[in-house]
């Protein structure tokens, strides 16, 4: 019994020694004014982010909390997303129809314009964009080279590849594109090639369910989604299954207004929260 007793203290040991427990400290945030809309936000570096403005149509870019420089464009106005790919921007241009390639001078150089479209969020892999396509209900693969739908995924519904107003996207490690569903309240896993892998979550106010899903980003392996309702960020393992809620660095879950996009770089969360008009930046830590 001893020997047992034992072996089930050592077991339980090495479970907890390896159970995920982030936190997050901030480093500063940035409230906007009643006209303002934060819609998406930029890591540029580890102290300097960009906060994409939809109702002025401005990118303004921050470092430590201060503002350094500012870009103001009349078509950046009513968009969805603003996304960094190597030295240029893809903005989800919903007014126009199309995901637009923005230059690092703020100047639009290529576009893929679909007939009926409205991009909320952006993941690239080898060359595609990989949308999500919100009032359709689908997700859209587009060949950045060519700047042009290749195929596309998705309808209203609740099974495997039908969508309920997808909003995130984002690859985990596997190269699996993970997709927020409002409405679905789910996050529903599928291949590049636009075929069903898995589902992650329900509906509830429980750990581990969602209630309004929104923003998703990838730490390591690690998959942290935002809930829209109930301004909470859960985190799951890498096999989908549920290890936390964020909190600050004294164990209190952090808890915002109405989140939409969060973004990670290296150990730097960005949050989003588009009730209160703030954007967040903090330090991601994840303790042993």
């Amino acid at each position: 019994m001893k020997l047992l007793l034992a072996a089930v203290i050592f077991f339980s040991a090495i479970i907890q020694g390896h159970a995920l427990n982030f936190s997050a400290s901030l480093l500063y945030k940035v409230t906007s004014g009643k006209q303002s809309t934060p819609a998406d936000v930029v890591i540029e570096s580890a102290d300097t982010a960009g906060i994409y403005d939809a109702f002025s149509g401005s990118y303004t870019v921050y470092k430590n909390g201060s503002a350094v420089s500012s870009v103001k464009k009349e078509f950046l106005k009513g968009g969805n997303c603003f996304v960094k790919n190597g030295n240029y921007y893809l903005y989800c241009n919903s007014k126009a129809n199309s995901l637009d390639m923005i230059s690092s001078k703020f100047e639009v150089y290529s576009s893929a314009k679909i007939a009926v479209f409205d991009p909320t969020d952006v993941a690239v892999s080898g060359g595609y964009a990989y949308v999500a396509d919100n009032d359709n209900h689908r997700i859209v693969k587009i060949d950045l080279a060519e700047a042009k739908e290749t195929a596309s995924a998705g309808k209203y519904g609740k099974e495997r590849l039908q969508f309920w107003y997808p909003y995130a996207v984002a690859f985990d490690q596997a190269g699996q594109l993970l997709v927020s569903e409002v409405l679905n309240t789910r996050i529903q896993k599928i291949t590049k090639e636009l075929k069903f892998y898995e589902f992650i979550g329900s509906w509830g106010i429980n750990q581990g369910q969602f209630y309004r899903p929104t923003g998703i980003a990838l730490s390591g392996s690690t998959l942290f989604v935002a809930d829209g309702y109930t301004g909470l960020i859960q985190y799951f393992d890498k096999d989908g299954k549920f290890a936390g809620v964020l909190t600050d660095t004294y164990g209190n879950k952090l808890k915002f207004g109405s989140l939409t996009h969060i973004r990670i770089s290296g150990n730097t969360l960005a949050v989003v929260d588009a009730f209160e008009k703030t954007v967040f930046i903090f330090q991601l830590k994840e303790k042993n």
